[in-house]
């Protein structure tokens, strides 16, 4: 169902993106570059977890009217959480590196030379890597690996078996001022990505961010 929704939001996005590319009265093409902190959560047994951690990436916007414009990205970011704890005490740490691409509409309003923006779209994340423990002992293998388990007990040899393939929706505000610009978000994965031997219950990223970046028009 999430895929589904993903897919039609990332469409629509492409059909307001080929309708405006009909008006040629206003048109200014950015690329931005940013890096930025992020905190990465989930909802456990002991309450709300999560880890600190950080984003880098390369943003094409493209404003069809001086107030909205479309935009598309990719990005290296690095979710998870730790102490991830269950009924039977178990604790667990995942670090979730995946390269995701972004996409969205942006809708800004200059107020006293500053110019305001919001940010909304679609994002889909592919898995590249990461540490992982289970209950205090770290896997051999990465946290997209799959799990080695037998008779119930999960076993070191193997990964976390997190799905690598991962989408759901990003919102951000933000403000830019001669080129420079800060903007602050707020991202919620809309696929259960957990085995279910590993997280019987689903896991599924979400988290905070802020991005300070550049950016150069043409």
């Amino acid at each position: 169902m999430a895929k589904k929704v993903i897919c039609a939001l990332a469409i629509a996005l492409c059909a307001v993106m080929s309708a405006f590319s009909q008006d040629n009265d206003f048109k200014t093409n950015t690329v931005l570059i940013y890096v930025g902190p992020q905190f990465s959560t989930a909802k456990a047994t002991g309450g709300i977890t999560g880890k600190f951690s950080y984003l880098a990436g390369l943003q094409y916007e493209r404003n069809f009217l001086k107030m909205c414009g479309v935009y598309v990205g990719a990005e290296y970011t690095s979710k998870g959480t730790n102490n991830f704890t269950f009924l039977d005490g178990r604790q667990d740490d995942y670090c979730l590196n995946y390269v995701q691409m972004n996409l969205g509409l942006k809708f800004a309003k200059e107020i006293w030379g500053i110019d305001g923006f919001v940010n909304a779209g679609p994002y889909l994340s592919y898995g590249i890597g990461g540490e992982c423990t289970v209950n205090g002992h770290e896997m051999d293998e990465s946290s997209f690996d799959d799990l080695s388990i037998s008779s119930g007990m999960i076993y070191t040899d193997g990964g976390c078996g997190f799905n690598k393939f991962d989408a759901g929706i990003n919102v951000a505000v933000g403000a830019e001022y001669r080129g420079f610009r800060l903007m602050f978000g707020y991202q919620q994965g809309l696929m259960n990505i957990a085995d279910d031997n590993l997280i019987s219950n689903g896991y599924k990223n979400y988290g905070f961010y802020a991005k300070v970046g550049y950016g150069f028009s043409f």
